[in-house]
């Protein structure tokens, strides 16, 4: 007796989103850091090399300037996959570019999606 296609066991194939660990995870587990800390080291991972000096200056100052870059950073946490961790990165680069303003544009004074994108794929 032959066999249909659909009579043969489908081989096992990619694990499904629900089944990969979240960004936060692998980051936690990677940098061996606690949900407490996780947003913190992720934020000064992700800054532009060139804004440090003055970001750790507004950090002390003024720390609200960055509440966007942190509710980015713990949405980005919850993502498991590449697509949705990407859209969310766009989102804030065009929310960015139209209402950031001149020191989260022109001084760079936010997290850079390229340094996430960067740390997303160094974390595999």
């Amino acid at each position: 007796m032959e066999h249909s296609i659909s009579d043969r066991p489908m081989a096992a194939g990619p694990p499904s989103a629900s089944n990969l660990p979240t960004f936060r995870d692998q980051v936690m587990a990677q940098w061996k850091c606690n949900e407490r800390t996780y947003v913190s080291n992720v934020f000064w991972h992700a800054l532009p090399r060139v804004a440090l000096p003055l970001a750790a200056l507004l950090w002390v100052v003024r720390r609200d300037h960055f509440e966007r870059d942190f509710m980015l950073i713990r949405e980005l946490g919850e993502t498991r996959g590449a697509i949705e961790f990407q859209a969310l990165i766009e989102q804030f680069r065009s929310e960015t570019i139209h209402t950031g303003g001149w020191s989260r544009n022109v001084l760079r004074l936010r997290v850079s999606g390229r340094r996430l994108q960067r740390l997303r794929w160094d974390l595999r």
